[in-house]
C-alpha cells in the first residue's frame, strides 16, 4: 500500500478536480485494484492503487476542453472519440498526472490511458485497472458479483466480462463502438470461452 501520508496526498489534490461522488468512486476503484493486484500481481500493489486513485482525473473536464486537448497533444482520436469525446477521459487524464500529481510512472499513465475502452496487447496493470473500474463497491447492476468472482479467479476472463459487458450497454444505448473495445473482446474469447466451458463441466 501506499504511505498514509502520500495516499492523503493524492486524496486531497482528487478533491480539487472532482465531485464527492466521483471521488468516492475513484478511492472505492483504488481499493479493488489492490486486491486484485495482491491476487494475480502483488509486486504492483503501489501503481495499482495509484492507477485505481488517480483513472478518472480529467473526467469532469468539460468535454470540448478534453477534445481540445487530445488533438493538441497529438493523440490519436477515433470516430467514436469523435461522437463521445468523453471517452477521452482516459487518455487526457494520463496526460496530466504529472502536472496534476507529479506523477512520472508510465505503466500507471498506460493503465489510466487504456481504462476507458481498452486495447489489445494491455499490460498486467492496465488490465487489473479496467477489471477493477467495472467491479468497484459503488457499481450495482445485474452480472456484476458474478464478475467480481471471476475475476479473483481469472483476470483473463474478467476482461473478457468486462468488454463484453461495455459493448452490450453501448449496443443498448446506440451509441459509436470503439474500435479498441471490439478487438479486446475477440483477444481474450478463446480463452474465456475455455475457462467459461470447464467450469460448466
Amino acid at each position: 500500500m501506499l504511505e498514509h501520508a502520500e495516499r492523503e496526498r493524492l486524496t486531497n489534490a482528487l478533491k480539487d478536480y472532482m465531485g464527492a461522488k466521483r471521488h468516492d468512486h475513484s478511492c472505492k476503484v483504488a481499493t479493488a485494484c489492490v486486491r486484485l493486484a495482491l491476487i494475480h500481481a502483488p509486486e504492483l500493489e503501489d501503481q495499482a492503487e495509484l492507477a485505481g486513485l488517480l483513472h478518472d482525473n480529467a473526467k469532469k473536464l468539460p468535454v470540448p476542453d478534453q477534445l481540445a486537448i487530445a488533438r493538441e497533444r497529438g493523440l490519436g482520436v477515433s470516430p467514436a472519440e469523435e461522437q463521445s469525446p468523453e471517452l477521452l477521459h482516459g487518455k487526457v487524464g494520463a496526460l496530466l498526472l504529472k502536472r496534476r500529481f507529479g506523477i512520472d510512472d508510465p505503466e500507471v499513465e498506460q493503465a489510466i490511458c487504456d481504462h476507458v475502452t481498452g486495447r489489445v496487447g494491455m499490460g498486467l496493470l492496465s488490465r487489473l485497472l479496467y477489471v477493477a473500474d467495472y467491479i468497484s463497491a459503488d457499481r450495482q447492476f445485474p452480472g456484476v458479483d458474478e464478475i467480481r468472482e471471476l475475476a479473483q479467479r481469472d483476470l483473463e476472463a474478467a476482461v473478457f466480462a468486462v468488454a463484453r459487458g461495455k459493448l452490450t450497454s453501448i449496443i443498448e444505448r446506440g451509441l459509436s463502438i470503439e474500435e479498441n473495445t471490439v478487438a479486446l473482446y475477440n483477444e481474450y474469447r478463446q480463452h474465456a470461452r475455455r475457462v467459461l466451458w470447464d467450469e460448466s463441466n
